[in-house]
């Protein structure tokens, strides 16, 4: 699998439009587009790392230097589940969100 299958791949299961990626890493959409198709050889440390974070992996995942799926941050896929309602919150806000998930799991056993 090679970097613009991964971007694609892990975008999807985020739930995530190619609009709002290319929007969160400042980039237009036929960018974003050219990476999926694995057109831009050579990508920059600085756009790999941004479209890490982004889509909650590590680099060198992202790189296929790893192909372990390592995600660098607690998985915020919830998100895409509550139709918005979540978008505007930061990093510390949504720990607070999986901790409550964790904790209503722990409930059911």
């Amino acid at each position: 699998m090679n970097i613009g299958q991964r971007i694609k791949m892990r975008r999807k299961e985020l739930g995530m439009s190619v609009d709002k990626l290319a929007e969160l890493i400042n980039k237009n959409r036929a960018t974003i587009y050219r990476y999926e198709k694995n057109e831009i050889e050579n990508m920059p440390y600085d756009v790999v790392e941004p479209l890490a974070k982004v889509l909650d992996v590590s680099p060198s995942y992202l790189m296929g230097w790893d192909e372990k799926e390592e995600e660098k941050y607690q998985p915020t896929t919830i998100a895409a589940h509550l139709d918005g309602e979540v978008d505007d919150l930061d990093e510390d806000e949504m720990q607070k969100v999986l901790e409550y998930v964790k904790f209503l799991k722990s409930q059911n056993k």
